[in-house]
């Protein structure tokens, strides 16, 4: 019999939106995407130990919480001062034991034990708070420096990193992490701009980086926003090393999950989407021999984790109107075996 102290979970229907989207006063700080599919593919146990990777303001980890009886555990992660601090007051008084730890998500395997949590949600990308906020130069909406660093109290910003990086580092910065064509002459472009502005003593503002796009991609003009918007991308993935954190900390994910836990990833862009499918296909695979064997000698024991869903959960078209930051969301489920 279920034991008595715990709490009945709460239908993602009964919590209220204003609590859900986290609103202070008449401060909004952010919708979290496929709530309800988030909730349903972590199988949320009232007395299990659950990590939110991507705490921002706290949207997804207001709803587990609400899930969870007194004997739960939630993690949250976020090296943004920004979001714990917010995070932190909003769920002050939560039932469950809420432990903020606000470092990137990629030490969650220095954080959390090995075989102990029973879910991990991940809610990639930046938040709809740091796109909005245009003093911390996440959008080209506004003239402040460019910034893109999700902490800003490490060292190399936006403006250091593209003073130092070169003409052929960036081209591949822009392929990789924006799938960008004319790659090269974008970035040879960019880093003129770049050195022309330091002789100036000025920072890099976003007015810079457009000129450049539109100078580059003279015949894409009603796709401006859309270019500038994938080479912001691709400047801020590499200033924060999102890639690699997201590799890092996926890997962590699958130790420190049970046999049974759920790892629930939302990616926004096909740069993410397949490094999460690539990542989580490792941990896939029963075999590991190498390819060219003709017959398995590992054991062929070494799968980790399986599918939940097979093909990507997506936001529905009343969510897609509601909140149009859903639209290019995708969600993965897998499982620990």
């Amino acid at each position: 019999m279920a034991d008595k102290n715990l709490r009945k979970q709460v239908h993602i229907n009964e919590i209220s939106e204003a609590a859900v989207a986290g609103v202070a006063g008449k401060i909004f700080y952010h919708d979290p995407v496929m709530l309800k599919e988030c909730l349903e593919g972590l199988n949320i146990k009232p007395n299990g130990t659950y990590s939110d990777c991507t705490l921002g303001g706290g949207g997804h980890s207001y709803a587990i919480a609400q899930n969870l009886g007194p004997e739960g555990t939630l993690h949250a992660f976020d090296r943004d001062e920004e979001a714990v601090a917010f995070a932190t007051k909003r769920l002050a008084g939560v039932a469950p034991k809420f432990i903020v730890h606000p470092v990137q998500f990629s030490e969650l395997g220095n954080e959390i034990e090995p075989n102990t949590l029973d879910g991990v949600l991940y809610d990639l990308g930046i938040s709809s708070h740091q796109v909005d906020d245009s003093s911390r130069g996440f959008t080209f909406v506004g003239d402040n420096p460019l910034d893109l660093r999700m902490d800003r109290r490490e060292n190399v910003s936006a403006q250091e990193w593209l003073r130092s990086v070169s003409a052929d580092d960036l081209a591949a910065a822009l392929r990789k992490n924006a799938d960008m064509d004319r790659a090269f002459k974008l970035a040879t472009r960019i880093k003129d701009s770049v050195s022309e502005i330091a002789a100036e003593g000025r920072d890099v503002r976003p007015s810079d980086i457009k000129t450049v796009v539109e100078a580059v991609f003279p015949d894409k003009r009603r796709e401006a926003n859309s270019l500038l918007a994938r080479v912001f991308q691709a400047i801020r993935m590499e200033v924060n090393g999102e890639l690699k954190q997201i590799e890092d900390s996926l890997r962590a994910a699958v130790d420190c999950l049970k046999v049974g836990g759920r790892l629930v990833v939302m990616s926004y862009h096909s740069v993410e989407d397949r490094c999460v499918k690539e990542t989580a296909a490792e941990f896939e695979k029963a075999c590991i021999c190498p390819e060219n064997l003709p017959v398995c000698v590992c054991g062929g024991n070494h799968q980790r984790l399986k599918k939940v869903n097979r093909k990507p959960i997506l936001p529905s078209a009343d969510e897609i109107n509601r909140n149009s930051r859903a639209r290019s969301a995708k969600l993965r489920i897998y499982e620990r075996v």
